[in-house]
């Protein structure tokens, strides 16, 4: 299937520095991520893409799915939005050993929104993780050093960023020289 997506997803890369792991000084890529858009600034991007909404109905109708979404879920109302996936609530709990011992309040210890991604019709159509691997384009983005020191008592966390190709040469070992660089008497 051809990239339909020309914006490439910038990668950045990190050395595991957890000693205690199993990749402990491997390097692993993470999505850089860029600034989110809240509910206004996604409003402002759905309309900016044909113009057939408008600004201010478009941040009405995202406002009003928001608030019906909460509505419905926290009855237990999966919620499906075709091209989008299905919303759903699922909760931790602690098991008891009788239902009469079983306390929703006791035993019950978090709630978390379930989402699963639309998964039907063309492939190109779908949301899945298939799906958007396949209209991906990746590119190496950054070398992400991570740092830890006190600053006034404090830990503080600092990165550095490379961009990736720059770190690559900074860490390249020079030549040794060759047994013809010591013929420097000419003969």
């Amino acid at each position: 299937m051809a990239v339909s997506n020309q914006i490439s997803l910038l990668v950045d890369l990190y050395k595991n520095m957890m000693t205690t792991s199993k990749g402990y000084g491997m390097i692993y890529g993470r999505v850089f991520s860029r600034k989110g858009l809240n509910l206004k600034g996604f409003a402002r991007h759905v309309s900016d893409h044909g113009g057939l909404v408008k600004y201010d109905l478009m941040v009405l109708v995202i406002q009003n799915i928001v608030e019906c979404l909460k509505e419905l879920l926290v009855q237990g109302v999966p919620v499906k939005l075709d091209g989008l996936g299905t919303f759903s609530i699922g909760i931790k709990s602690k098991g008891a050993n009788s239902p009469d011992q079983y306390d929703v309040q006791k035993h019950i210890e978090a709630m978390r929104i379930n989402f699963r991604p639309e998964g039907a019709g063309e492939m190109e159509d779908q949301l899945t993780s298939k799906a958007m691997m396949d209209r991906t384009v990746f590119e190496l983005n950054d070398f992400v050093e991570i740092f830890h020191k006190k600053v006034d008592g404090k830990d503080q966390t600092y990165q550095k960023r490379t961009p990736v190709s720059q770190y690559i040469l900074s860490q390249a070992k020079p030549d040794p020289p060759s047994d013809d660089d010591d013929d420097d008497n000419g003969d």
